[in-house]
């Protein structure tokens, strides 16, 4: 997230990352919430119980409500102790199916990474250069970033090992390993550069989720679409949690045909069992396009719902559900 991110918001948004391969998402941690109603009544929600199975679960419908249905102004959160050290690994393979079909593999060896990024050299290359830093792999065109933390060092470097040995059996030219905070941090902030760099080529980005078994499927998918409609659609994203981010770039804005392909992707994504968002949320500009994945139905119950809480439609009007 953004540096002002809110503790309330992220619950609101049920916010997501690179790190929800091992850790989920906001709701995984939340036990309870003070919540101001539409009417200006306090509602507390949830509480410091392990176990509360006492009427509806009006906590877990706050939460990812995206503010329709109420302000969250306190919230108890479920803490772990912090995790200590991380390895950062960079693997890289000359075929980008080969790189996208060891993901599963990874996560079947047993190795649960931090986060298990996908991402290409000539896009990444992009941000290495504005950032002045050096992409570290010399080989391979098509890279996954593996972070791995563990319960002890020797726990960590054995992961490590792991996920190398499932790697170099899937095809892998190159395995580095980053081990200092600053290696490490050079290559997260490249990776975090991605997006900025590619910006003023961009018209739309996209949030799409797929079953983490369809994101060799869905990234061919990008391949076709783009070759429909003549461009190329740059994807790259949490290819461990399924969560990928297909850029449309501005040319097909300026040729009237955005909306066109962005459709043909939520169609396709939609056709595997998967969402038009993961984590960016509906807010407005995704309500048109809620039908891709929400049936006719689930909408009208969630429409209710909202007049329940917010009869007057004061609470962030337009958004979430439409």
């Amino acid at each position: 997230g953004d540096e002002g991110a809110q503790l309330g918001g992220l619950v609101a948004c049920n916010a997501g990352g690179t790190r929800a391969v091992k850790y989920g998402v906001v709701r995984n941690y939340v036990k309870g919430l003070e919540v101001v109603l539409a009417s200006g009544e306090i509602v507390n929600m949830g509480g410091k119980l392990l176990k509360n199975n006492t009427g509806l679960d009006l906590m877990h419908l706050m939460i990812g409500s995206e503010g329709i249905l109420g302000v969250i102004t306190e919230v108890i959160f479920r803490l772990y102790p912090r995790f200590g050290g991380t390895a950062t690994l960079v693997i890289s393979w000359d075929d980008r199916h080969q790189a996208i079909e060891t993901v599963p593999k990874i996560l079947q060896s047993g190795a649960i990474p931090l986060a298990l990024e996908y991402v290409e050299r000539d896009v990444i290359q992009l941000s290495a250069d504005k950032l002045g830093l050096k992409w570290p792999p010399a080989k391979g065109t098509a890279h996954l970033i593996v972070i791995v933390t563990g319960a002890s060092e020797d726990d960590m470097y054995s992961q490590c090992q792991q996920i190398s040995d499932v790697c170099e059996k899937s095809g892998a030219v190159d395995t580095l390993i980053a081990e200092t905070k600053e290696e490490q941090a050079d290559i997260l902030k490249i990776r975090s550069e991605m997006y900025p760099s590619l910006k003023p080529s961009v018209a739309d980005v996209l949030d799409v989720a797929v079953p983490p078994a369809e994101v060799a499927n869905f990234m061919d998918t990008m391949d076709r679409i783009g070759e429909r409609f003549d461009t190329r659609i740059i994807t790259y994203g949490h290819a461990g949690d399924g969560n990928l981010h297909p850029h449309l770039m501005m040319d097909l804005y300026d040729r009237g045909i955005l909306k066109e392909v962005k459709q043909a992707i939520y169609t396709e994504g939609a056709r595997m069992g998967g969402v038009i968002t993961a984590e960016h949320g509906i807010g407005k500009v995704r309500i048109d396009d809620l039908g891709f994945c929400i049936d006719m139905k689930s909408r009208e119950l969630m429409q209710g719902i909202k007049r329940v809480f917010d009869p007057n439609n004061i609470l962030n009007p337009g958004a979430g559900i439409g």
